[in-house]
């Protein structure tokens, strides 16, 4: 891969750093106001931007090896890494075949959808990961999609070292788009720039039910 090849990788890199960054301050803001559909959107799009750089850099198809490989020597970054994922990369894979699977997998189970809270200080503490379709635990800060879990903290602080090194590609490839702003790859960042999720105390608004068998007619 040539050097333009190279550079215009790390550019669409950066830009999906930045939608993570823009989400994050999305979600603070919705946790602060207490609007779940906003914090689920949020975490929806930094997920997907996070797949998304997971697979440029540990391509889990035959065909994008060798790219994604030149791509983490450019970067400097191993690739045993937290970010290297397969949980990440397939997240939003066959959505569709993947909740009709979690569908019939807790079919009489006792399932949580939607929720937002403590959840080890709320009634629905006992419930089993693998039953819960979507929630945000603001205590421990684990999200979690159709059974499958993530420590925020973790995910941030993964993405955040890759992040940083983008950076440094970036403004050595592209040195004119860097000419506006204030704060350069490899300066202490402000105190106010850890982009990790707040905790707060939202009402607890979850969305629970028994799933019934349905009779046959």
């Amino acid at each position: 891969m040539d050097l333009n090849k190279v550079g215009l990788h790390i550019h669409e890199i950066r830009n999906q750093f930045s939608y993570i960054e823009g989400n994050v301050g999305i979600l603070n803001q919705a946790l602060e106001k207490n609007n779940s559909l906003g914090a689920f959107m949020a975490l929806q799009s930094i997920f997907v931007s996070a797949s998304f750089v997971s697979r440029m850099l540990w391509a889990p198809r035959k065909k994008g090896k060798a790219r994604a490989e030149e791509l983490r020597k450019f970067l400097g970054i191993p690739e045993d890494h937290p970010l290297n994922n397969k949980d990440i990369q397939t997240l939003f894979d066959f959505s569709d075949e993947k909740t009709e699977e979690w569908v019939k997998a807790t079919k009489g189970k006792y399932i949580l959808m939607d929720y937002i809270g403590d959840l080890a200080a709320s009634k629905h503490k006992d419930v089993q990961i693998e039953h819960i379709y979507r929630s945000f635990d603001v205590k421990s800060k684990i999200y979690v999609y159709r059974g499958v879990g993530f420590h925020m903290e973790n995910v941030m602080t993964a993405m955040r070292g890759i992040s940083d090194a983008v950076n440094k590609a970036h403004y050595h490839l592209f040195p004119d788009q860097w000419k506006d702003v204030d704060q350069k790859p490899g300066e202490p960042a402000p105190a106010s720039a850890d982009a990790t999720p707040a905790e707060e105390k939202p009402k607890e608004k979850p969305k629970t039910k028994k799933a019934k068998a349905k009779k046959k007619e």
